[in-house]
């Protein structure tokens, strides 16, 4: 086993509970976190296919997935469900196929079976059904609406006008966030539009809190709310117009003197009055002359055949006779002369704007100049210097040019200058920081981060290093060898001198060398290894050696050997 894991075994063994304990947990949460990263790494990711569903909706998609056999999850109370996520288009494809979801109540989907010997009422019934789902699933459109309920009341019909009702309606909305009153409104308008004769004000909106989100108005009550959204339109127009003058007169001002060097206010009365007149204008010589467009004459006399009649009187009155008398006077003349004159003829109608300016006032402010002085101690200071007469009259006649100014409306310009306060004046007020202060507060946050790494270095990472380090110096040196060991190794390994070998080392050692290399090391030999080297030849190799070396040397040896046996023999 490694001698550095049969340490740190060792070293756990001498633990005490306390510390085996601490020691286990923090392995186990490793060991759990490495485990819950695998599985997370290699798990099937899971995509939201639906959610916010109703339970039947749920219910109708969750029976088709099992008869498919799609793998699928169900979260939040049900209403949402995940499949994995290459299958997300697939499963919504194919559930549009189906036509799932439906949605919140039934629609128009409803007549798309016929029964055979359906009533009309029913047929009515239905209807009236099919246009509240729809309804519901508009509104549901919404983003803050979550889901929603309409109930609509169709009158009875009646042959009697003077009886005839108006239809009404109730929504009952769940909502994710609260409505704006623009986005309430519109809902009730639009479920009047889709039922006939109905009208907002029969309209009620309510959520599942219990609060009224809209309901029909009075007609005062309707007259005070447009009166008040009519005054607040009034109001936010005269702010607009306030406001984007200002920015045109500052922008053109802040141009000529410096940025944030020109103050600029705008106060304007306006007559939101309405006033609608229609006229109609006659003048037949705005032609310049006569113009006759049509002229009609007519004229008609009678004859008198009978003779003359005296003078009437009441002794001898005229008198008619019919035209059967033998005296029938009649005198008939009549002259009928018509003329027709073109006449020119216009119609006017004016009316007046939303709003029409009826004063106007413009106060402006800006800086004046800046001269830097040196005084006698060589500081240099900023000193004001206000701007002339002429140029501040040359402003403000720009000024009353960029307004409109119109003297009729007596209309008010205020042109001044004094001098701006800097951002250097306005933060020389404030306390200067100085010494432990501003060190803290300029590099307090750093300090505090510096201390932190010093302190985790310190207490935790340098005590782990040296831990460490000690068990592998104390393994290390358990491994080796003690000096007795060490001084018996050191003999062992050490190889033998050519003095100290043997006659089988030194075979072995010549053994290993090349016929030169012999010759040259024999040439070289020092005296002790010569005769180390002669002593352990055998009698062969030493008659060799000395009758290569020494010639009579080696006859003398030869007579010695041959007397030694001659002597032998004879004893």
């Amino acid at each position: 086993m490694n001698p550095v894991i049969e340490k740190i075994i060792t070293m756990f063994k001498q633990m005490s509970m306390i510390r085996k304990i601490l020691l286990g947990g923090l392995v186990l949460v490793v060991v759990a976190g490495f485990i819950t990263m695998f599985v997370w790494a290699n798990k099937m990711p899971y995509k939201t296919a639906y959610s916010g569903l109703s339970q039947e909706d749920a219910a109708a998609v969750v029976e088709t997935l099992k008869a498919s056999k799609t793998p699928y999850r169900l979260t939040g109370d049900g209403t949402t469900i995940l499949v994995p996520d290459a299958m997300v288009y697939d499963v919504r494809l194919t559930m549009a196929k189906e036509g799932i979801p439906k949605g919140s109540g039934v629609g128009y989907e409803i007549f798309d079976k016929n029964e055979f010997g359906t009533t009309e009422f029913v047929q009515k019934i239905n209807k009236k059904r099919a246009l509240q789902g729809e309804l519901a699933r508009t509104i549901a459109a919404f983003d803050a609406v979550k889901d929603a309920k309409v109930m609509i009341v169709m009158p009875k019909e009646s042959v009697f006008v003077e009886e005839t009702k108006q239809p009404s309606a109730s929504i009952l909305l769940e909502l994710v966030a609260d409505l704006q009153k623009e986005e309430v409104a519109a809902i009730a308008h639009l479920v009047a539009s889709s039922v006939q004769d109905m009208t907002p004000k029969l309209v009620t909106i309510v959520d599942t809190a219990g609060r009224i989100l809209f309901e029909g108005k009075s007609e005062e009550e309707q007259a005070r709310i447009d009166a008040e959204s009519l005054a607040d339109a009034q109001y936010q127009y005269k702010v607009r117009f306030e406001e984007n003058l200002t920015r045109r007169i500052q922008t053109m001002l802040e141009r000529i003197v410096g940025t944030d060097k020109a103050i600029v206010r705008v106060t304007s009365e306006m007559d939101f009055s309405k006033n609608n007149m229609n006229e109609e204008v006659y003048d037949p010589f705005e032609r310049g002359g006569e113009f006759i467009r049509s002229r009609k004459n007519k004229a008609e006399k009678i004859l008198q055949l009978d003779e003359e009649v005296g003078i009437p009187s009441s002794v001898n009155p005229i008198t008619d006779e019919d035209e059967a008398g033998d005296k029938n006077r009649e005198r008939v003349n009549k002259s009928d002369d018509t003329v027709n004159y073109e006449i020119s003829r216009r119609v006017r109608e004016t009316q007046k704007p939303m709003a029409e300016l009826t004063r106007l006032s413009v106060a402006a402010v800006i800086d004046g100049k800046y001269d830097f002085q040196t005084d006698n101690n060589g500081d240099t200071k900023r000193v004001y210097m206000p701007r002339s007469a002429e140029e501040m009259q040359q402003f403000q006649s720009i000024v009353s040019r960029a307004m409109g100014y119109n003297e009729e409306r007596n209309d008010q310009v205020s042109m001044e200058c004094f001098p701006f306060a800097s951002i250097d004046d306005m933060q020389g007020t404030q306390e200067k920081l100085t010494g432990w202060r501003m060190v803290q507060k300029e590099y307090g946050r750093l300090i505090a981060n510096l201390l932190l790494v010093f302190v985790l270095f310190l207490f935790i990472i340098r005590p782990i290093i040296k831990t460490v380090r000690d068990i592998k110096i104390k393994v290390e040196q358990e491994a080796l060898p003690s000096p007795e060991e060490l001084t018996l190794l050191e003999k062992e390994d050490k190889e033998p001198s050519f003095v100290e070998m043997n006659a089988n080392q030194q075979r072995d050692f010549f053994e290993t060398m090349t016929e030169e290399q012999k010759e040259e090391f024999i040439q070289k030999m020092t005296a002790a290894e010569r005769n180390a080297y002669i002593a352990n030849m055998n009698a062969q190799d030493k008659a060799r050696y000395y009758a290569e070396k020494d010639l009579f040397k080696t006859v003398n040896i030869i007579k010695g050997w041959l007397s030694e046996v001659a002597e032998e023999e004879e004893g």
